[in-house]
């Protein structure tokens, strides 16, 4: 009932506890879990004599419009998800001032929980999950539904290996209205999206990124971006690049970290453009092929230290923006950009029978150029092309270059690189070898040839056998074209 308090009417809301029947029908037993919005009761439905989860809005809310208008959506939205990784939702309603849902009741463990306990999964197991969630966001997000705060504690972990998708407390109905107010970030700080740390709105690209997010910490132990506080745990993601996943855990093919590299993409355009498709690719890992390198007998995997992202940094942001907005004015017909240098987008293929691993290098600038069509430089196919950005002004009196590294996935000796355009000669580059890869040009060491010589639009490269794992070709100068200067690329070869 309401009271009086101070001449205001404010509303009474009952302590919870075990025995509590709701609705006539569901009696709590125990408290299972507690997050940001509710409480995750196991109950018993007296109707159809089953065990449930009910997840009960927490009293502090219970008076708040808005929360229950958006905690009623996600039960609206959730029960149009019937999927075998999603957990189901069988009814709602209110007691009093009680709003609940009523879910399905899933006996295992959360993903957090066995991360806690064991640290990185094996890489098959950490593969499966992912699998699976990517399956459950694909029908989500196939019903306009978008999760929103994709997380270990989220996803359920029976113990036949079944995983469910859990808690879509914040996810919004792509048709509908968003609940959310400009500039409100909803979500966890450590699986937040570039996107939602800027204040936009989140959509499918956003849980893609989540994932994979959530596939790094399962591979390593912890998120590939972590802060001295929620803050700057969000922030870095802008400025930071993850560590290399293979150089963590060596035995990681390089086809999963092209998947999680290519989820974690900054600009939302280069990541998989739906969930289905980043379930396929990682079906596609093969977890027994060569390109896997295994660690040294006796020598297990470590997983390293998280990066952290110093508190100052954030005073920092302002600055790097800064930077990197004028960087970007020096392009034409080039409106979009990134900070720093993070790895935008990587495709796997083999040209003349040597797997490789492609991915944009811009380190002066965003980290990515022209990220979506890198897959052209490995297709076997002389006509289709990946093509720089164009610049007002040629290298080096705009900025020293861009170019692609190439990934052989262990160290290889290599005779030749041959880069093929189909336009005329007059382009310059250089080409670097390194055991380990870098987010600066300096971290590469210093070139074993440059080149072309001459006129002739195809340049051939002479390494002399120089061994290492990752090949870094980097345009020193391109080509004058619509105004402006760049330079298409129909293949790269590394010969071995």
């Amino acid at each position: 009932m309401p009271r009086c308090v101070g001449g205001s009417v404010v509303a009474t809301v009952e302590t919870l506890a075990p025995d509590r029947v709701l609705g006539g029908r569901y009696r709590l037993q125990r408290e299972l879990a507690r997050g940001g919005m509710a409480t995750v009761w196991e109950a018993e439905d007296k109707v159809l004599t089953r065990r449930v989860a009910i997840k009960v809005l927490h009293p502090h809310l219970a008076g708040d419009d808005g929360s229950r208008v958006r905690f009623r959506r996600e039960a609206v939205a959730a029960a149009g998800l019937a999927h075998p990784h999603i957990v189901t939702t069988y009814d709602t309603g209110r007691d009093a001032e009680v709003a609940y849902i009523v879910m399905e009741l899933v006996e295992g463990i959360t993903l957090a929980r066995l991360l806690r306990a064991e640290g990185p999964l094996p890489v098959a197991k950490a593969l499966d999950v992912a699998a699976q969630v990517a399956d459950a966001l694909a029908c989500a997000h196939a019903h306009g539904v978008i999760h929103r705060d994709v997380k270990p504690s989220n996803i359920l972990l029976r113990a036949d290996g079944h995983v469910k998708v859990a808690d879509f407390g914040i996810a919004k109905a792509g048709a509908g209205t968003d609940l959310t107010r400009t500039g409100v970030v909803m979500g966890t700080a450590k699986y937040l999206s570039p996107e939602q740390v800027s204040g936009a709105s989140a959509d499918a690209a956003s849980d893609i990124y989540a994932l994979g997010i959530v596939v790094y910490e399962m591979l390593c132990g912890t998120p590939p971006f972590v802060g001295d506080s929620d803050l700057t745990t969000a922030l870095s993601r802008l400025t930071a690049t993850p560590e290399s996943l293979t150089e963590r855990r060596p035995e990681v093919p390089p086809s999963l970290e092209a998947v999680v590299l290519r989820a974690l993409a900054r600009a939302p355009d280069a990541r998989f453009r739906s969930a289905a498709e980043m379930r396929s690719s990682l079906l596609a890992v093969d977890l027994d092929h060569s390109e896997a390198v295994t660690p040294p007998t006796g020598m297990p995997a470590q997983p390293a230290p998280a990066r952290r992202f110093p508190a100052r940094a954030a005073t920092a942001v302002a600055a790097v923006l800064f930077l990197v907005l004028a960087a970007v004015l020096l392009r034409s017909g080039s409106p979009e950009g990134g900070q720093g240098v993070e790895p935008a987008a990587t495709a796997r293929g083999s040209i003349a029978g040597v797997p490789m691993l492609v991915t944009a290098f811009d380190p002066e600038a965003d980290g990515d150029e022209n990220s979506a069509t890198l897959g052209h430089l490995v297709d076997g196919n002389p006509a289709t092309v990946w093509r720089t950005d164009k610049y007002n002004a040629n290298f080096p009196s705009l900025k020293k270059g861009v170019g692609i590294y190439v990934d052989l996935g262990r160290p290889k000796k290599i005779r030749t690189v041959d880069v093929e355009t189909p336009g005329p000669g007059g382009w310059t580059g250089e080409v670097f070898v390194a055991d380990r890869r870098s987010s600066s040009l300096a971290g590469w060491g210093e070139p074993v040839a440059s080149g072309p010589d001459g006129q002739q639009s195809t340049g051939t490269f002479d390494l002399g056998g120089a061994e290492g794992r990752y090949v870094l070709v980097w345009f020193t100068s391109l080509l004058a074209a619509d105004g402006g200067y760049r330079l298409d690329v129909a293949e790269i070869k590394v010969n071995t």
